[in-house]
């Protein structure tokens, strides 16, 4: 068993994507054997989740926004003194504000960081005051942690180079994010709810994302509208967010209102990937991008773009696990369908070897490397 204990600090509990890396992280440290873990959390309620490993406690922290942590953190750090805290995303501000507050003498941060900063605030969230000051706190704060992992080298080069973050190497590392295989698998059998699935006529192509700039769903929807003009397929485009509007749009503008679904958020989007045809993540920045290893455990061959952060290439190579496309390029992510829904031995390829490059991110394979990084500490 180790001797100490992790405290997780998520938002909320529902299947979200930070959640379920939390959920599929606390599964990889009971199994080898952490001897607590803690979740705080903002929002919802534990019976929502039933993917944490069932010695896993939950704590409510009294308050549901962000701004409002750092105190309850601090009572519950001084009260119980766990070994760990991690935070995750856009969290790491109040956590370490929290941590500061009351647990730096019997507690060590470790803040994950999951996105660019810089990105965020000069590209996607340009303007954006409540964006200029993450920045500005993480500048501030991040360099007084004890330990800061992210998911790609680019990601922990631009934290030091241009954020300015200051941290011995020793204290610094690169860990993949990961996925619960067994969960992911077990819901993939669930019987899909979209009825282009459900009672399948034409290939499907699928994405699943937030609606959001930066997944650059726009770039899909050109490509798409040039692969409609050779294949009678059909695109779904699973998850909401501020760029629905815009997107509906476009889909009309294309002329491609029969053909593509924005059907919202999914609890299971599993159960699509499974029965899709092709998974395509056209992001124009992507720090890991955990839908593509979750396609993979689903038999489902992927195709992303090289996005700023280098989360696709750090799964996918160059090219060897998945089709790997320039960034922005509409004409190449055409191609890339076309190849994909056309040659069938490259489907096959593919699949296989998705599926064998899916157990690098287990949640067994990943913990040990949290583990071999948290004992260094």
């Amino acid at each position: 068993m180790k001797d100490f204990s992790i405290a997780f600090f998520v938002w909320g509990l529902s299947s979200d994507a930070i959640t379920n890396i939390a959920s599929a992280l606390s599964q990889g440290f009971w199994r080898q054997k952490v001897s607590k873990i803690y979740v705080l959390y903002l929002n919802g309620s534990p019976a929502e989740n039933t993917s944490f490993p069932q010695g896993v406690e939950f704590v409510h922290l009294g308050v549901h926004r962000a701004r409002q942590a750092p105190l309850p953190i601090a009572q519950f750090l001084r009260t119980v003194k766990p070994t760990f805290l991690i935070s995750l995303a856009f969290l790491n501000v109040p956590a370490t504000l929290g941590w500061l507050l009351g647990g730096r003498r019997f507690t060590k941060l470790v803040i994950s960081q999951q996105n660019t900063l810089i990105y965020k605030t000069q590209i996607e969230h340009k303007g954006e005051l409540l964006m200029q000051l993450q920045l500005w706190f993480a500048r501030l704060l991040y360099s007084k942690a004890n330990g800061l992992v992210t998911t790609t080298r680019l990601l922990l080069e631009e934290l030091i180079n241009q954020v300015g973050i200051s941290l011995p190497k020793k204290h610094t590392a690169v860990i993949p994010n990961l996925v619960d295989l067994t969960r992911v698998m077990a819901q993939a059998q669930v019987e899909p709810s979209h009825p282009w699935l459900k009672h399948k006529e034409k290939p499907v192509v699928l994405s699943v994302a937030r609606l959001a700039k930066q997944k650059n769903f726009s770039l899909l929807l050109r490509a798409f509208a040039e692969v409609r003009k050779r294949f009678d397929a059909r695109l779904i485009i699973i998850g909401e967010g501020p760029e629905r509007e815009k997107l509906e749009q476009l889909v009309n503008k294309l002329g491609l209102g029969q053909d593509v679904s924005l059907p919202g958020a999914s609890e299971n989007p599993w159960s699509s990937m499974a029965r899709a045809d092709v998974f395509v993540l056209p992001s124009e920045e992507e720090a890991f991008g955990l839908v593509l290893v979750e396609a993979m455990v689903c038999s489902l061959p992927v195709i992303a773009t090289d996005a700023i952060a280098g989360g696709p290439r750090t799964i996918l190579g160059d090219s060897q696990y998945g089709l790997l496309v320039p960034n922005q390029d509409v004409k190449a992510l055409e191609n890339a369908i076309d190849k994909v829904l056309s040659i069938a031995d490259l489907r096959a390829q593919l699949i296989t070897a998705g599926k064998q490059r899916c157990e690098a991110f287990s949640s067994e394979a990943v913990a040990q490397q949290w583990l071999s990084f948290l004992e260094q500490l």
